[in-house]
């Protein structure tokens, strides 16, 4: 028999929605993802400072896209690194910004 974690179902259903909000799909987000490790690195770094910055998140939330010239001034990021992989770093920002903690334990187990 198999079992079935509904809160993390739950979850996963939330998280597409928000995603959906965003023009993400989850479905296409593994294209996305950058292909080398240090980029991989940059976007993350980018999106947990996003997450942490509250003038930042409220442009992200109110244009529905990343606040990229706003991320390369605050924190020196590459401005066309920030550009190509804007959806794959909204998509970690989400989950690091909302309320997804089953979601968030299963990927650090799989990292």
């Amino acid at each position: 028999m198999i079992k079935v974690d509904y809160l993390l179902q739950d979850e996963i259903i939330r998280y597409q929605e928000q995603l959906r909000v965003f023009r993400i799909s989850l479905q296409k987000l593994p294209a996305k993802m950058p292909s080398e490790n240090n980029i991989r690195n940059l976007c993350k770094e980018a999106a947990w400072k996003l997450a942490a910055t509250e003038s930042l998140v409220a442009k992200a939330f109110k244009s529905k896209k990343l606040p990229y010239r706003d991320l390369s001034k605050q924190f020196f990021f590459n401005i066309g690194i920030l550009k190509q992989h804007s959806k794959y770093i909204l998509a970690l920002f989400l989950l690091k910004h909302g309320n997804y903690s089953c979601l968030q334990n299963h990927l650090n187990c799989l990292a």
